[in-house]
């Protein structure tokens, strides 16, 4: 897989040098990539290309001691206070308050422990193999060899210097295929008086989601950095668990995604965990999706599967500032007065010719009023039929109907109606040829820009006077820049071709996701770009209808009777 189009710099953060690989714009959203052991930011190649190709700036550093990254030898300055100091480095040197981060293996402890530590600074976090447990109090992580002896991967790789002598037994690309190409579904225990790594079994035949060239690739930068960096994480678990102390009891707030493979280390233990009612009461904003056929390196293996897991999780969670850089080529492309007369234009549109006098109500009243007043003479029906004044009434009330039809049938001529797409060189024409215009500036991608589709279009065909119409934001940098648009969904409300008011998000409509078509419609009754009592008028239209089929039946009825 080529990952040429990939930037790899060095960053000084948290007083060490990182390299970052990235790839997107500066300025779109920020995605964080952490890898774990043994790994590299190669190991996330598939998601950096396809969340930047969906619009997100997307970074992976090599975490500290790993490949081009500054290697320290101490295992203590690879505590988690470390590991997240690093991270927020990162955040800083790209200018974002907040990022999405998602995190495998290694990365996933230090993506929990960022949520933890600063969740202020985490839009999204999704983990992947690794699950967020609590401090146990009473166990320190290099006492586990009391349940699982010293077989177990995390007890030989504490003491300095082991697991490298039992690693350099073998050539760096069997190392890495014994790690990445293992199907183990325990805890990786090794039998008494075997190496971990000596236990680990290569396949006949490497499997199709990776090739010998991207092994190599790996077992290049290992040959060069070496495994003491890598291991020092595992030697500070001690450190970390005393850090921890005062986040004991502590949740997960920031809302998390966990992807883990039904056939990962441990698997059954993990799912019975994260499928429990534990996990979930100390990570109460998650959702867990379980790849069942998948593996330990799993953003590897079901690559595809598990890019469309983290794009559709940030989509969802996302709004963004959009920083265009078309507005100032597009500008100067133009002749300074076409600049100057486009937005005079936008400010000030045209006015609609004044709307037919609606009838109905009053129609409606005198007939409602004729009915009620008491008879108590013998009325001739065949006189009532041909009183001019009935007629009159009758006559009076086809003409309202025939000029409100006319009415909608101008609006539809004007592309009322309907929720349409409109492009950016036809935006001005839209706004500024109907009284009220209600324009959605989306983005495909945005989860929340799709739900405010459904209302729109809902809406649309109910009211008629108001024209809906939507542009798609990425296309439309210029009026993005002059309309200040920096969240989205943005709806603009025009009037008379003036941008009077707007709304950002769903702030407006109780700032979640589930609000309904009609919660949307009355806030929009409430700025004045729809009709009020639209439900009355309908009412009436049914009312009226049902007296004209009623006065029909009794013709037909006093016709039966004279014959």
């Amino acid at each position: 897989m080529t990952t040429s189009l990939v930037r790899e710099k060095k960053i000084k953060t948290n007083g060490i040098w990182l390299n970052v690989a990235e790839k997107g714009d500066e300025g779109r959203p920020l995605v964080l990539l952490l890898h774990g052991f043994p790994e590299t930011w190669f190991s996330w190649r598939h998601q950096i290309d396809y969340l930047s190709s969906h619009g997100y700036h997307v970074v992976a550093p090599d975490l500290r001691g790993y490949g081009d990254s500054e290697f320290l030898p101490s295992h203590e300055s690879y505590t988690v206070s470390h590991l997240v100091a690093d991270v927020i480095g990162l955040l800083d040197h790209y200018g974002t308050a907040q990022a999405f981060v998602a995190g495998h293996d290694w990365g996933s402890v230090i993506g929990w422990s960022l949520c933890l530590f600063r969740p202020d600074r985490v839009k999204g976090f999704i983990s992947l193999s690794v699950p967020y447990s609590p401090r146990d109090p009473n166990l320190k992580p290099s006492e586990f060899s009391k349940t699982f002896g010293d077989g177990l991967y995390i007890t030989q790789f504490q003491k300095p210097g082991r697991a490298e002598a039992a690693f350099a037994k073998h050539d760096c690309k069997t190392v890495m295929k014994k790690f990445l190409l293992t199907t183990r579904t325990d805890f990786m225990v090794a039998p008494p008086g075997t190496e971990i790594i000596d236990d680990l079994v290569i396949p006949s035949e490497i499997p199709e989601w990776i090739t010998e060239e991207e092994i190599q690739v790996y077992a290049d930068k290992f040959q060069k950095s070496g495994f003491t960096g890598p291991l020092n994480y595992y030697r500070a678990m001690d450190l970390n668990w005393e850090i921890l102390a005062p986040w004991e009891g502590s949740k997960i707030l920031v809302p998390t995604k966990f992807i883990a493979g039904g056939r990962d280390i441990g698997a059954k233990e993990t799912m019975e965990y994260v499928k429990g009612e534990m996990f979930k009461s100390i990570v109460p904003n998650v959702e867990v999706v379980v790849i069942e056929d998948g593996h330990h390196f799993i953003q590897q293996e079901k690559a595809k599967h598990v890019s469309e897991e983290i794009l559709s999780f940030f989509n969802k969670l996302r709004t963004t500032e959009f920083e265009i850089e078309a507005f100032g080529v597009w500008a100067r492309k133009m002749d300074p007065d076409a600049v100057k007369s486009t937005l005079s234009n936008l400010a000030f549109g045209n006015v609609l010719a004044a709307a037919a006098r609606d009838y109905k109500k009053e129609v409606l009243a005198n007939e409602k009023a004729q009915s009620s007043n008491p008879v108590n003479e013998e009325v001739d029906l065949d006189e009532l039929m041909d009183d001019p004044e009935l007629e009159k009434l009758h006559a009076d009330r086809i003409a309202a109907l025939k000029r409100e039809v006319e009415k909608r049938e101008a609006f539809k001529r004007q592309g009322h109606g309907e929720y349409r797409e409109v492009s950016e060189g036809d935006f001005l024409g839209e706004v500024t040829r109907s009284q009220k215009v209600i324009c959605h500036f989306y983005h495909k991608e945005f989860y929340r820009c799709k739900i405010m589709d459904k209302h729109l279009k809902s809406l649309a065909p109910r009211h008629v006077d108001t024209k809906f119409i939507r542009v798609d934001a990425e296309n439309a940098p210029f009026f993005v820049t002059k309309l200040a648009i920096k969240t989205l969904p943005c709806v603009l409300l025009f009037s008379k071709g003036v941008a009077i008011d707007r709304l950002v998000g769903f702030q407006d409509l109780g700032t979640k996701d589930d609000f309904t078509t009609t919660k949307l419609e009355n806030v929009l009754i409430k700025k004045g770009m729809l009709s009020k009592k639209k439900k009355e008028e309908d009412d009436e239209d049914a009312e009226y209808q049902e007296s004209v089929r009623r006065s029909v039946r009794s013709s037909e009825n006093l016709d039966s009777d004279s014959d």
